[in-house]
């Protein structure tokens, strides 16, 4: 098994465990026992970076993604968001995203809103194009979840609500937008996971996807150069995470990349 395999394993059993230790009701303890399991039987059975297990890889983000506020609750694990603000006060005088409050205007906020959420078809896009060209998946599979089970453990040991979520008192004003602004703020609000925020895992995916296809894939680089610039830009300007989280994922994504080397693979 590969490493992010193992880490999906290991945190399937480590809350597992936590579930059974505090014995707030055994169905959630259940639920993840099961789906561990489930988990690692379907890594015995493909070959590694073969399209079973990187689908099972990517069932096992969206489950840990979707689950991992329950959990914190059911836990009762202290939220950090008071801690993040803070953070972001003693770096840089008052935090970048109080900062930014009604500096853009409608329409650049659709802008923004629209390069936060092609977060979410580059992810895709890569991954679809490993999956179906079946090439390459044992390396863009540890690279890509090895960094999400990293983010994963900032969510549940250290979880902390968004700006937007856990702050409504700093922002008495609503955003200024239209219908793309107003889609993402209520994708976001919507969204299985409420304590999302550090660190950020748009930015350490968006720099791990495009550290990969700097290499592998320089035309999509540069496709989704502007728009991962834009989501960068957005994650404070819509309120959506703290300076911190950035500064954590950009670390990460650094530590990550010194652990695996540079991309072996020549662009194509």
């Amino acid at each position: 098994m590969q490493i992010h395999e193992w880490l999906y394993v290991w945190l399937g059993c480590a809350i597992s465990l936590a579930l059974a230790f505090v014995g707030n009701g055994w169905h959630p303890l259940l639920e993840v026992s099961v789906l561990t399991l489930a988990y690692l039987l379907l890594q015995r059975m493909g070959e590694p970076g073969g399209r079973v297990r990187l689908l099972g890889a990517y069932m096992a983000t969206l489950a840990l993604y979707a689950g991992s506020s329950a959990i914190v609750e059911k836990l009762g694990v202290p939220l950090r968001h008071h801690e993040l603000l803070a953070a972001d006060t003693a770096l840089f005088g008052e935090s970048p995203v109080l900062a930014l409050r009604g500096v853009f205007r409608p329409g650049l906020n659709d802008l923004l809103s629209l390069g936060y959420m092609s977060y979410h078809v580059y992810l895709h896009w890569a991954l679809l194009q490993v999956v179906i060209s079946n090439k390459h998946g044992m390396l863009f599979g540890a690279r890509l979840f090895t960094a999400f089970a990293v983010g994963f453990l900032g969510y549940l040991f250290y979880p902390a609500a968004p700006p937007l979520t856990a702050f409504p008192e700093l922002f008495p004003t609503p955003l200024a937008g239209g219908v793309l602004t107003h889609w993402n703020e209520s994708i976001n609000t919507a969204m299985a996971s409420h304590y999302d925020a550090f660190p950020s895992l748009h930015v350490l995916i968006t720099l791990t996807l495009l550290t990969w296809d700097w290499g592998c894939f320089r035309l999509r680089f540069w496709i989704m150069l502007v728009p991962s610039l834009l989501m960068l830009v957005a994650t404070l300007a819509l309120r959506l995470h703290y300076a911190v989280d950035l500064l954590a994922a950009v670390l990460l994504f650094f530590l990550l990349h010194l652990a695996y080397g540079r991309n072996p693979l020549r662009h194509s």
